[in-house]
């Protein structure tokens, strides 16, 4: 299709919007949580933290059995369809479930969230993908940039208004209301539903027997109750997600073992790249649990003295400096490779890991500035957030279309999901050492509490970061070599094919 050689294919911007809707319906919830769980539900920090750091981890470990599921079973396009179709559930039901402080209602609801999020989450990059032709992959790579500051731009708006309208329209309004967002992408889904098809994979252009529907049900049914008993037992629940994580990580390595020769040294690049990726979710992970707990501890409720924000929209600054930042490092990639010089993904990972050392130690230094009114500006909290954003947007949208372009397509959806294995063991190992700065209700913040509890851990997480940026150099240069040895030997192949043709 010619529309397929186009900067931003019809289907991509369709899916570039659903991105909006999606980001804006998830975060927005997501930012409600951790003080509906500590001021409605009664949960103490740690298992705030916990629950948390297990509703960030559930949907991306799972979206590695999502992406298999794709793509040996039901097509990328239904499991996004069905997917999104839970999600628009599970939020009204969390709605009802905040109306009358039900709590196993509430945890029911995010364990359909999560698992929707384990099924689709792989697929719209697949579809993204498929959006472009083979011959025009840098612009699918401008695309993904492009689709990840606009999911930025979503989660931004209700991550900042969302928390002002709980006092208008309590939690459950919100919730709500992110239902109706959600619905408006199965509205896009009916809609377009051939174009979606035309960029799906080829089981969407098939029909799904009976049989293999019914082992999909009940192979939905497990997945749901054991997300549902990972939320209701958090202390044993971290284990089978850190066992989820190793098994999808492990069925990779053997996935190489059966891959061509070219295959196997990408592919080998790609799991040093899952073992850097795990490190630096970890910082990521860090914003919604202790970095998240210290602002509402301690964060004031005014930006630059003036402008007025809720502390726990502090984790509304991620997606809007992602937003601010995202054209300026376009900018900055293509200018550099004017100038002869493209960093690979992975050294691009190390210089992530310097910003994120930057921001945590102020994360830290901001400690010592307590204000009379025993908090500290609002300021500090953005200008953390400037420089883990840029970590962010520097990786972020990247790793997903580094690993695409690294495996074969049979694998495409399965792989893209390790990336979320990553978030989701970074995120759940990011929560249980948060723990750490958890302290009882009541508790008085007094400056030795500060300098002990919250200085001295974020300063911490600032050394492990600077080592880290080292370790990645050295890594991407490993990288880099397997994926030459790889290109190498697939114009070899390339060449005896002609060859033998000729």
């Amino acid at each position: 299709m010619q529309d397929a050689n186009a900067r931003f294919p019809f289907m991509a911007r369709v899916l570039i919007f659903r991105q909006f809707l999606w980001g804006a319906a998830f975060y927005g919830t997501y930012v409600l949580l951790t003080k509906f769980f500590l001021d409605e539900l009664n949960y103490s920090e740690a298992d705030t933290i916990m629950m948390m750091g297990a509703f960030g981890a559930v949907g991306p470990v799972f979206s590695a059995v999502g992406g298999y599921v794709a793509d040996r079973y039901l097509g990328s396009f239904r499991a996004v369809y069905i997917g999104y179709t839970i999600y628009t559930i599970g939020f009204f039901l969390l709605g009802i479930g905040a109306s009358d402080l039900n709590v196993p209602l509430s945890i029911f609801s995010i364990a359909l969230i999560g698992y929707a999020r384990g099924l689709s989450a792989t697929c719209p990059t697949v579809l993204l993908g498929n959006s472009y032709s083979a011959t025009n992959r840098d612009a699918f790579q401008q695309g993904l940039t492009v689709n990840y500051s606009i999911n930025n731009l979503g989660s931004f708006s209700s991550k900042y208004l969302f928390p002002f309208m709980v006092a208008y329209l309590s939690y459950q309004g919100n919730f709500f209301i992110a239902s109706g967002l959600m619905s408006i992408t199965l509205v896009l889904f009916v809609r377009y539903k051939d174009q979606f098809i035309a960029v799906g994979n080829d089981l969407d252009r098939r029909p799904v027997s009976m049989k293999m529907w019914a082992c999909f049900i009940a192979g939905s049914a497990v997945m749901l109750g054991l997300v549902f008993w990972v939320f209701s037992n958090l202390d044993e629940g971290k284990y089978l997600l850190y066992s989820l994580g190793i098994c999808a990580i492990g069925y990779f390595i053997y996935e190489i073992t059966k891959a061509t020769a070219a295959y196997k040294y990408k592919m080998c690049g790609v799991l040093i790249t899952i073992f850097i990726m795990i490190v630096f979710y970890f910082y990521y992970g860090q914003m919604l649990t202790s970095m998240n707990i210290y602002a509402i501890n301690l964060m004031d409720d005014h930006l630059f003295g003036l402008i007025p924000i809720r502390p726990e929209s502090n984790a509304a600054f991620n997606p809007l400096w992602c937003f601010v930042l995202g054209g300026p490092v376009i900018y900055i990639y293509s200018w550099l490779e004017k100038k002869g010089f493209s960093p690979s993904i992975p050294t691009k990972f190390s210089a992530a890991f310097v910003f994120s050392a930057i921001a945590f130690s102020l994360l830290g230094l901001s400690t010592h500035f307590v204000g009379d009114n025993g908090k500290i500006s609002a300021d500090w909290i953005l200008w953390v957030h400037f420089f883990q954003s840029l970590a962010e947007l520097i990786v972020g949208a990247l790793g997903a279309g580094f690993i695409f372009e690294m495996v074969p397509r049979y694998l495409s959806a399965f792989s893209i999901g390790l990336r979320s294995v990553a978030l989701s063991l970074s995120g759940i190992l990011a929560a249980v050492i948060s723990t750490r700065i958890a302290l009882p209700k009541d508790q008085v913040l007094t400056p030795e509490i500060i300098e002990n509890v919250y200085a001295s851990y974020f300063f911490n997480l600032a050394m492990l970061a600077v080592v880290m940026a080292f370790v990645t150099l050295a890594l991407s240069k490993v990288i880099a070599t397997l994926i030459r040895k790889g290109e190498a030997l697939e114009k070899e192949a390339e060449a005896n094919v002609l060859t033998a043709e000729s």
